[in-house]
């Protein structure tokens, strides 16, 4: 459902919509935080009587209603015939509905939104209404602890730069509001709201002027003034228990700080952190942790801004399952994948695969996600994310900020990766259709270019039954190097599905290795016999004025090998 406006919101108070799209848009205000804000400043313009605002007591109505309400809950939702009811001083009137006649209109969707949270037999009750009629209900479906906050949090995310595991925990209330504050030379930075799981910590917050106007250093620094030598001069953050011991990853990195993904969300920042190798059967998950914020510069502001950020885990663990699957499937060249578990959580589902080193190099996969009625639940297709700059993806449900790779402590004797997608829940039933499976394959594509021609016209090539075209796109000279822009065109052979331009090398006319090749590819289209048309630029480095020939060369391709494999994921009852 599209987000309302006055024209719904009208028909809403007025009682005019059919019973489905009641339903409909009040689902639609338990999920969407700027509609319940729209919502509440419009009935807080129409809350007028005499000039005098009324005050509303919450809990009082709910009683009254309550009292009120028939033992059948349908025919508290019986339509009122539009020619019977009065249409004159229509706004008065849609707040006396609201506030003092009946739940029918706008008051299911206040008492939903507000009443449940103090009352938990009318919560029992509507809910009982939305399965009298066979449809899923909202109250059901926020279970977390601060369920009653549930849309004012989301409110706090910008939806467009959050992803959806973040949003869809924080509308299932396992977001927790928070009110933490440090002001340091006419600067505050807040913190507003966490998520923690067992998949992963996002805290959102803001750094704030004097005047009240937002600024984004704090995530801006790290692409202008920040680097792995000077990042301690600017932030330190760690994560502790509650004895305050600091914990580390299984595996150690120097850049532990840049582990800590700053991301900017609207006038907001978002600090993210990967959980899954913090924590395992030897080092189980606490149930109380610590996030130690401490900010030392911000821009050119030198200052102190340190914050504990406590981190309650016990109701997002209490809320997820891990599932063993230990299902195993032999791929091409020897290649033994097996999906081992899958996690569930508020914010995410995750899989988590493994792959025997016998295997002849890395596996990628294609699978979809289906659910019992064929719904696509969700699908993973990595060669387009790995190979192929800039391709637009398909709305997935893959959270693609959040975690999608690990290499696990136990990296010399297996290779774990984890794909995470939007939560999806553990009593469902659903199975995961591999479709694909792709290898990296050797090539032997070699091919002399005289740069005098390239200028003249382009060249084609062709190897392993892959055709090339390059056609020289300008020439010029930076910081003393001559570089050679190209634009590269071709069609892959048959179930090759993509070439590695890390691996494309240059050398000059003596045969030294005296040029780099840098590639990036795009996927134009698939023909009718599945062959992949792709283009793409190439840009060639030397140091050398006057050179007359490059051979280009690439070691490695991915082939695609179609396979049909179903695994059905076991369910929590």
């Amino acid at each position: 459902m599209t987000c309302l406006d006055k024209v719904m919101l009208d028909a809403f108070l007025e009682d005019q919509l059919s019973f489905e799209e009641k339903q409909e848009l009040q689902h639609h205000l338990m999920t969407c935080g700027s509609c319940l804000n729209r919502f509440e400043q419009y009935m807080d313009g129409l809350d007028m009587t005499d000039g005098e605002e009324e005050q509303w007591d919450t809990e009082a109505i709910v009683q009254n209603v309550m009292e009120k309400l028939p033992a059948y809950p349908l025919k508290v939702l019986k339509t009122i015939d539009p020619q019977s009811s009065v249409q004159k001083n229509w706004k008065k009137r849609s707040v006396d509905i609201v506030k003092k006649t009946t739940i029918a209109v706008a008051g299911l969707a206040v008492i939903v939104t507000l009443g449940t949270a103090v009352s938990p037999t009318f919560a029992s009750y509507v809910s009982g209404l939305y399965q009298a009629v066979g449809i899923s209900s909202p109250v059901s479906q926020i279970k977390g602890p601060y369920a009653n906050v549930s849309n004012q949090v989301v409110s706090l995310f910008d939806e467009k730069e959050t992803d959806r595991g973040v949003l869809a925990a924080a509308t299932k209330g396992f977001v927790k509001p928070l009110d933490l504050k440090a002001t340091d030379q006419g600067l505050t930075v807040e913190v507003k709201a966490v998520l923690a799981d067992p998949l992963r910590l996002a805290i959102l917050g803001s750094v704030t002027k004097k005047d009240g106007t937002k600024m984004n250093s704090l995530v801006e620094d790290q692409y202008t003034i920040i680097d792995s030598s000077n990042v301690n001069e600017f932030r330190e953050i760690r994560l502790k228990d509650k004895n305050g011991k600091v914990l580390t990853p299984f595996y150690k990195k120097n850049l532990e700080a840049f582990e800590w993904r700053l991301l900017q969300n609207g006038e907001n920042f978002l600090i993210q952190r990967d959980l899954t190798n913090f924590f395992d059967e030897k080092n189980p998950l606490p149930d109380e942790l610590i996030v130690e914020l401490r900010v030392k510069r911000l821009g050119e502001t030198k200052g102190t801004w340190n914050l504990d950020i406590p981190i309650d885990m016990r109701p997002a663990k209490a809320a997820s399952k891990t599932v063993a699957i230990n299902k195993q499937f032999s791929g091409p060249q020897e290649t033994f994948v097996a999906l081992q578990e899958v996690r569930y959580a508020p914010s995410g589902t995750q899989f988590v695969f493994s792959e025997n080193k016998a295997g002849k190099g890395k596996s990628f996969l294609h699978y979809q996600l289906i659910d019992e009625k064929g719904t696509n639940l969700g699908s993973w297709e990595e060669i387009r994310v790995r190979f192929y700059e800039g391709d637009d993806y398909p709305d997935t449900n893959v959270i693609w900020n959040g975690p999608s790779r690990v290499e696990a402590v136990d990296w010399f004797e297996t290779k774990k990766w984890i794909h995470t997608f939007t939560p999806i829940e553990s009593t469902q039933k659903a199975t995961m259709k591999l479709d694909a499976v792709y290898t990296e394959e050797k090539s032997s594509f070699r091919t002399k270019l005289n740069l005098a021609e390239l200028e003249k016209k382009p060249i084609k090539a062709e190897s392993d039954g892959n055709q090339f075209t390059f056609q020289l796109v300008q020439k010029q000279i930076d910081s003393g190097r001559i570089v050679y822009e190209m634009k590269v065109e071709g069609t892959l052979a048959k179930d090759i599905a993509a070439i590695v331009t890390r691996t494309w090398k240059a050398t000059d006319e003596e045969g030294k290795a005296a040029v780099r090749a840098l590639g990036a590819m795009s996927k134009k289209a698939v023909q009718k016999d599945g062959r992949v048309e792709f283009s793409g630029q190439l840009a060639i480095i030397s140091e050398k004025e006057d050179l007359k020939e490059v051979t280009l060369s690439f070691d490695q391709m991915i082939k695609e090998h179609k396979v049909d494999w179903e695994i059905p994921l076991q369910r929590e009852k």
